[in-house]
């Protein structure tokens, strides 16, 4: 009996790592063929708004259900109404709530930052263009008392100023016109084009959204012709659920730990006078979404973007960075991001390099959340082989060794009764919970 069950659950995580490990490897090795690769570009250039769509759709998946309960627990109280229509007035008031508290949200954003945003970059431009004659100016008077000093260089300095002056006249200025009247039209194209992907995928979400639960219904049918065995499906649907809390939970978390960061940095900078403050905070609240390495990625340009300004006021803004990232790392971002994924900082920067090596910056932003899914299928195996050869208290032992730095935030798996599969009672307890819904 222990050897048929073992067998039976060994194959399901076999196959659930295999699908997983062969499609990275199937992924990795499509990027390394150009035709292939340029046939899937022209692919998902056709599925783009499909998968805007889908996009727009998980994003407010969470608001969308969280209304659909609200309202719910107020029309079900009719008695006037049956509960299929009840389910689809709750449905529809909720996709329609859902839209308009989006929209109200970006819209407010858009309200306080583009405006500022636009003053920035504006008041960049013109710096730029009063600055650079004058650091043009300096660095002549700057080489001429050089030269001064040191006669015998100054042919070598003219040859390199004149062979300059000669280049930028032969390739770099006709380049320049060349790339603006041939890649203007394009770029306008792009962005009219990604206009209307942004619209349609909007529209599709709608759908999405709507059939959600039918899609949900349907994936499990899909699962039931797969596998035989009601357990198997069970354990499938539970590991599911386990990466669409990781994925949610990571992605809903990052953003609003984001904007959190981005408002700091806007009220502390604007406190320092730190020029440029509302375009620097934008920059490193969007580049904080990813783990790790994004803070610093957007403190590099922001830095430069400051310096070119008023180069004192980048000592302030390199302080106040290591300082936010202090209190990023160990109050906001835990009691945020951190009640939903639970890493140590190594398998972290794993994620974040593996799958950004992969995927690009798709693979900084859902690494981290991939990662874990994948841990926590061995975590589960591990748990199961253990109990079962009577090696409980290694695992115990371990638990309490390391608790706080294990990616699962699911603990009752690894607390269920001893006589049975963790990953089997935590499915069934789904599936209980699916029933009385």
């Amino acid at each position: 009996m222990f050897n048929q069950k073992l067998r039976q659950y060994l194959s399901i995580a076999t196959i659930i790592l295999c699908v997983v490990l062969l499609s990275i490897t199937f992924f990795f090795f499509l990027y390394r063929n150009q035709s292939i690769n340029d046939t899937i570009s022209l692919i998902f250039d056709i599925l783009n708004p499909l998968i805007l769509g889908a996009i727009f759709a998980y994003i407010m998946k969470s608001t969308c259900n969280f209304y659909e309960r609200l309202f719910l627990k107020g029309i079900s109280k009719s008695k006037k109404l049956s509960p299929k229509k009840i389910a689809g007035i709750s449905n529809v008031l909720s996709i329609a709530l859902t839209y308009i508290t989006w929209f109200a949200i970006i819209s407010l954003l858009l309200w306080i930052a583009v405006p500022q945003i636009i003053q920035s970059v504006t008041k960049f431009v013109n710096d730029m263009i009063v600055n650079i004659p004058e650091y043009i100016t300096t660095l002549v008077e700057w080489e001429q008392r050089f030269l001064q000093d040191h006669e015998m260089l100054r042919p070598y300095f003219d040859k390199i100023v004149n062979g300059l002056i000669e280049w930028s006249n032969s390739d770099l200025i006709p380049q320049l016109q060349t790339f603006l009247s041939t890649a203007l039209l394009p770029m306008v194209i792009n962005f009219v084009g990604s206009i209307a992907d942004i619209i349609i995928g909007l529209v599709i979400s709608v759908f999405l959204l709507i059939g959600r639960k039918t899609l949900a219904k349907k994936s499990v049918l899909l699962l039931h012709c797969i596998f035989k065995k009601e357990k198997s499906v069970n354990v499938v649907v539970d590991e599911f659920k386990y990466a669409d809390k990781m994925f949610s939970g990571f992605l809903e978390g990052k953003i609003i730990d984001s904007a959190i960061i981005g408002f700091i940095y806007f009220i502390v900078l604007e406190i320092l006078d730190v020029p440029y403050a509302p375009l620097v905070a934008v920059i490193c609240g969007v580049t904080n979404i990813i783990p790790i390495f994004g803070p610093f990625i957007g403190a590099i340009p922001s830095g430069l973007i400051i310096l070119t300004a008023d180069p004192i006021k980048v000592i302030p803004f390199v302080i106040f960075v290591f300082v936010i990232q202090f209190l990023d790392g160990y109050i906001i971002d835990p009691h945020i991001v951190g009640g939903n994924i639970k890493m140590s900082s190594f398998c972290v920067i794993f994620a974040v390099l593996l799958f950004g090596g992969l995927w690009g910056f798709v693979g900084l932003l859902v690494g981290v959340p991939t990662f874990a899914v994948i841990y926590d299928i061995f975590r589960k195996l591990s748990a199961y082989i253990l109990k079962k050869r009577g090696k409980q208290d290694l695992l115990d032992q371990f638990q309490l060794e390391s608790e706080g730095d294990d990616p699962s935030t699911d603990t009752k798996n690894e607390s269920a009764s001893s006589e049975g599969n963790p990953v089997t009672v935590s499915s069934e307890a789904n599936t209980d919970t699916d029933k009385k819904d």
